[in-house]
């Protein structure tokens, strides 16, 4: 996902609510040079993208092997399940180090949709 895309709007959920609606996307990386990582963390707000939204994603595995690697990216538009249900592909490189990087291919946790439009505060 670019951030040049003319879809991507930063920011423009400015409701506390909407900015609450985050989704897990821990896991394990790719086994490479004989190892993995876990990657654990929670996704960004949502960033509008067309008439979806997206969330950005960042973070440092878990240390192994003496090192650790970082990662940026976005996720893909969410994807719609049954009762109101949503989650989001994510496909990632991390950073190289030690001579090499990992993959991560998930898709984030599901998260009911209704997080981004609550209109109760959630710390009353």
């Amino acid at each position: 996902m670019s951030k040049q895309s003319e879809h991507y709007q930063p920011n423009a959920y400015p409701d506390v609510q909407a900015r609450l609606h985050v989704h897990d996307h821990s896991g394990k990386t790719s086994c490479d040079e004989g190892h993995s990582h876990l990657h654990p963390g929670v996704s960004g707000p949502p960033i509008p993208y067309g008439q979806s939204h997206i969330h950005e994603v960042r973070g440092l595995t878990t240390f192994d092997f003496r090192h650790h690697h970082a990662y940026f990216a976005y996720t893909g538009p969410e994807i719609e399940l049954s009762a109101g249900y949503h989650t989001h592909y994510i496909y990632f490189r991390t950073s190289r180090n030690f001579g090499h990087n990992h993959q991560v291919e998930v898709f984030v946790q599901v998260t009911p949709k209704e997080t981004m439009t609550q209109s109760e505060p959630y710390d009353k």
